[in-house]
């Protein structure tokens, strides 16, 4: 651990701030090259750099909130963050709560400043070519997943396809089809993972890998292969939509199973956790993480979202009703009041993924402290009370204080995870070939992919949606019900980690899901000590066919005379 340790605080001392850019701010803002090529640690240095552009999940949207909070998983406890903005409509080309274009952009330019101008003046003597080669697959890994950070948003971009130069290079870039930047992003995660090994020492956490290239080439034809993207009566490429293909259905299955066949020394490289919790605080030892964000330990996620009764919880992340009833009984049933004991205990029985993922009227957390968030309790007064009655629990460390006594954790926000490559896996090939049959060979169906999630989660019952008589009993075959139940499954599995705003849109559900208030659950206590439960509305979500894809910010439209905007967006 102290390795790691070492890692941590050597990557946080080599990242430097990144100024706000776009396309057309190519300065140069490091060491001239012949200064760096001659000096093995400022190479390193560099090019732990070119990692800061990287997604840095939790609280980052404005407010601090988290992108959960403008969705239907959660609202954010105090009134006016970006989040609630987003949520509400209140967006657009000159208010973009999400973006990360000027970020990705130079992160971009990073990449080729490295391959394009250092990389060729290193000599052997200062990095070793099998250094070089190690140094060489992560800066073309970074630059796959820093364009598509900007394709997931705004679908075709700008593709840049070399270092530029402000004085003699023409900065107007066109868009490319979609199509396009697909194959420029799996082309470059083909040649990233080629080159990447499938682990590093401990001591290189954090780094990128084979298998992180091919998670990233798996989400990629994923979305490719989705509703909004893959849409029958688009018949040609263009910059919002692919061409209609229903084989990159077969091409996001065939990705996926890359990743869960990938094996070192005949061992498979991944498998899940053993705790769906512990995951987000565990590094040691954890073959699930693929690749995560990685920070020195602290408790600053807990405070941000911890309940207010602690001094200094700021509420943060709050779970809607609405998540919270989507979470099954562990018999696999769907969770309804009218359950014998839900009026009494709705939170008993429910599939184990709830408690580890939200804290509820009467759950324990930290020092055994109870949660009341029942009207009047300790937990539901305050400016930064929460508004639905449920706090967030998943990424928290419970030994994670930010006040006496003092306690601070890892913290692993998934990039790139084992569980959600099963999950786009069961999804590509229920899509590709129905939920019952491998006709590849890859080594399982759809059905048993999910189960896998479901069995880790600590389901009792129904956790391949084959019981008969389970509401969510999907039938051998029938592809339009394991497409629900895998739909509910990614809910459930991937929530709060940035996957629900996305998932809604590519499978063009956003329009419906996104237009609905969210609701909060009011907790009256009784003179008897029972509780009465009455969902409340808490916050409208507006959400119309324009949102699908992201605008491009007017400063952008601006500097780039050749940038269309999408769709609905102009003014």
């Amino acid at each position: 651990m102290k390795n790691i340790i070492y890692t941590f605080a050597l990557l946080l001392a080599l990242l430097s701030s990144c100024s706000r850019e776009s396309i057309n701010n190519v300065p140069y803002d490091f060491a001239k090259p012949e200064v760096i090529c001659a000096d093995s640690a400022k190479v390193a240095g560099f090019v732990a750099n070119v990692y800061s552009s990287m997604p840095t999940g939790y609280n980052r949207i404005s407010g601090p909130a988290m992108v959960a909070s403008a969705t239907d998983e959660a609202v954010h406890a105090v009134r006016g963050s970006g989040a609630e903005l987003w949520g509400e409509g209140s967006w657009g080309p000159n208010n973009l709560y999400d973006n990360t274009f000027a970020a990705c952009y130079t992160g971009i330019r990073h990449t080729f400043d490295y391959t394009d101008i250092i990389e060729p003046k290193i000599r052997d003597i200062v990095v070793t070519p099998a250094g070089r080669k190690l140094f060489h697959g992560q800066v073309l890994f970074l630059r796959a997943l820093y364009n598509f950070e900007i394709f997931k948003r705004f679908g075709g971009y700008p593709i840049v396809l070399k270092s530029l130069d402000a004085l003699t290079d023409d900065l107007n870039i066109p868009r490319s089809k979609y199509d396009e930047c697909v194959k420029y992003i799996s082309d470059l995660c083909d040649s990233a993972a080629t080159i990447l090994p499938t682990s590093y020492p401990a001591a290189q956490l954090g780094r990128a890998t084979k298998g992180a290239a091919l998670a990233l080439k798996a989400r990629l034809w994923l979305y490719a292969a989705s509703p909004l993207f893959n849409d029958p009566s688009k018949t040609n490429d263009d910059l919002e939509h692919g061409a209609y293909d229903a084989k990159k259905w077969e091409k996001a299955a065939d990705a996926a199973a890359a990743v869960i066949n990938l094996k070192e020394n005949d061992n498979p490289v991944y498998g899940l956790y053993a705790s769906y919790d512990a995951f987000f605080t565990t590094l040691n030892g954890n073959k699930e993480i693929i690749l995560s964000q990685m920070t020195a330990a602290s408790n600053t996620v807990e405070k941000q979202n911890g309940p207010v009764s602690i001094t200094g919880g700021q509420g943060g992340t709050c779970p809607t009703w609405d998540l919270v009833s989507d979470y099954e009984m562990v018999t696999g049933i769907p969770f309804d009041w009218s359950l014998p004991g839900s009026q009494a205990n709705p939170w008993a029985n429910r599939d184990p993924r709830f408690a580890k993922s939200i804290l509820y009227n009467g759950a324990t957390w930290m020092n055994n402290m109870t949660i009341q968030t029942y009207e009047g309790g300790p937990d539901k007064v305050g400016n930064n009370a929460t508004r639905t009655g449920f706090y967030l629990r998943k990424f928290l460390g419970i030994g994670a204080r930010w006040n006496a006594p003092t306690g601070t954790t890892y913290h692993c926000f998934p990039l790139f995870r084992y569980g959600e490559v099963l999950l786009n896996y069961a999804e590509a090939m229920n899509e590709a070939y129905g939920p019952d049959v491998d006709p590849k060979g890859y080594g399982m169906t759809a059905r048993q992919a999910v189960a896998l999630i479901r069995t880790r989660a600590g389901l009792t019952g129904n956790k391949d949606f084959s019981v008969t008589t389970a509401a969510n009993y999907v039938p051998a075959g029938d592809k339009a019900k394991m497409r629900t139940a895998l739909q509910h499954e990614r809910r459930i599995e991937l929530v709060f980690e940035e996957h629900r705003h996305l998932d809604l849109r590519r499978w063009k559900l956003a329009e419906t899901v996104l237009n609905q208030p969210v609701h909060g659950l009011q907790i009256v206590k009784n003179a008897d000590n029972t509780y009465t439960y009455t969902p409340i509305e808490v916050e409208k979500r507006v959400f119309d066919a324009k949102m699908y894809l992201y605008p491009f910010l007017q400063t952008e439209i601006a500097r780039n005379k050749n940038l269309v905007q999408n769709t609905g967006w102009s003014n």
